[in-house]
């Protein structure tokens, strides 16, 4: 009789200790994804960042060059009228003294 008693204590502990090692098992599982989620969003969210962050400058070269070539443009044009305005106003005096 005693050793029937111990004998399923032991059977009883034993299943109970199945029991709990399933238990944290199957809460580890469902750590361990959810670790795992949240690393990889958070890899995301930064490498997102640092895109616009990239994006956001070369925007701002870019619309720096064209604005620099623009005006650039715009002063060669503006010289380029002066001088045929004064190749004009020239011309001008000179038939006017004829």
């Amino acid at each position: 009789m005693f050793n029937s008693t111990l004998s399923q204590i032991a059977k009883v502990s034993l299943a109970a200790a199945v029991l709990m090692g399933a238990s944290v098992s199957a809460h580890a599982d469902t750590l361990i994804p959810a670790d795992l989620t949240s690393n990889i969003e958070q890899n995301i969210s930064a490498q997102m960042q640092d895109m616009m962050q990239v994006a956001q400058r070369e925007l701002s070269m870019s619309l720096q060059a064209q604005l620099s070539d623009a005006l650039f443009e715009a002063d060669a044009a503006d010289e380029t009228q002066l001088a045929k305005e004064k190749n004009e106003q020239a011309i001008t005096s000179a038939m006017v003294k004829e």
